[in-house]
């Protein structure tokens, strides 16, 4: 089953719409966290979950949301976590291993929000989902020890593909089908060697041995 997770950050409405309608599923699971519910609203959905603290929905939001049919969590504003961590709980609590779980209106203008997100992306590792931060330029995704990323050339999300190592080294990091290959390559960070790579053939593989690596499919638009 596939869930989404429509934030109150970064969106491009035209984009999001495309991007749930290609889904063309009529059992997908609509999570709307916070202000996002007001982008369900905007594209004519009904979610299945509203969560939040609520403090930055308008009042007509809030009037609608306590008109809403869906199940309503109201968390209290004085929290240690994020409003799209408590989502991501009830989406990892709602769906089964490796299920994908995609978080829409995870970026924008707050850096440390979108650093939040993608620590996020681990924490969907741990609980064996795959988590994916979407936006009109990105699509990002985490992968650890013993998973195969593949990429085919003809679905790819843009252009460009770019890995990162994250908390410490990535080892053994094995690239096929790109213009820049590595074969069990290490990676420590603090370097830009593995930004705008590109796929060559028609499909392009990525693993490791050790670690965990941040996959990011870019485009520019």
């Amino acid at each position: 089953m596939k869930t989404i997770i429509i934030g109150g950050g970064h969106w491009d409405l035209d984009f999001l719409k495309g991007f749930i309608e290609d889904f063309n599923d009529p059992l997908l699971y609509i999570i709307a966290c916070d202000s996002g519910f007001e982008t369900c609203i905007a594209l004519g959905l009904e979610p299945q979950v509203i969560i939040g603290d609520f403090d930055s929905v308008s009042e007509d939001g809030l009037k609608r949301i306590k008109a809403s049919r869906a199940k309503v969590v109201e968390l209290n504003p004085v929290k240690d976590d994020t409003d799209i961590e408590a989502a991501l709980q009830v989406a990892i609590d709602n769906t089964n291993d490796w299920d994908e779980i995609y978080i829409l209106g995870g970026t924008g203008k707050r850096i440390d929000h979108l650093l939040g997100n993608i620590n996020l992306l681990g924490l969907g590792l741990k609980k064996n989902r795959n988590v994916i931060i979407v936006d009109e330029y990105n699509y990002i995704q985490m992968i650890t020890a013993g998973q195969v990323k593949q990429i085919k050339r003809s679905e790819q999300f843009g252009k460009y593909v770019s890995v990162f190592p994250y908390l410490g080294k990535a080892s053994g990091v094995t690239m096929t089908g790109f213009k820049y290959p590595l074969a069990k390559a290490t990676l420590e960070g603090f370097n830009t060697l593995t930004v705008s790579n590109e796929i060559l053939e028609e499909i392009a593989t990525i693993e490791l041995t050790a670690g965990y690596l941040i996959v990011c499919e870019s485009r520019d638009l």
